[in-house]
């Protein structure tokens, strides 16, 4: 089993072994105004609007 992560991160040094997924992750560095489509709140990032749009799918509220 091989462990070798040859995709890494320019903005904070995570790596990864396929590219996609590092292309998953720089989403996480994106910095804006991303609003929640189901209620007020905004989040900085698009990470943190997903993390807060699963509340939402799973019927909680954060």
């Amino acid at each position: 089993v091989t462990t070798e992560r040859p995709f890494r991160c320019d903005v904070c040094g995570r790596s990864y072994r396929h590219s996609g997924s590092l292309v998953n992750h720089k989403r996480t560095h994106q910095t804006g105004d991303f609003g929640c489509g189901a209620c007020a709140k905004r989040f900085p990032n698009l990470g943190a609007l997903r993390g807060h749009l699963r509340g939402h799918r799973r019927g909680h509220r954060r």
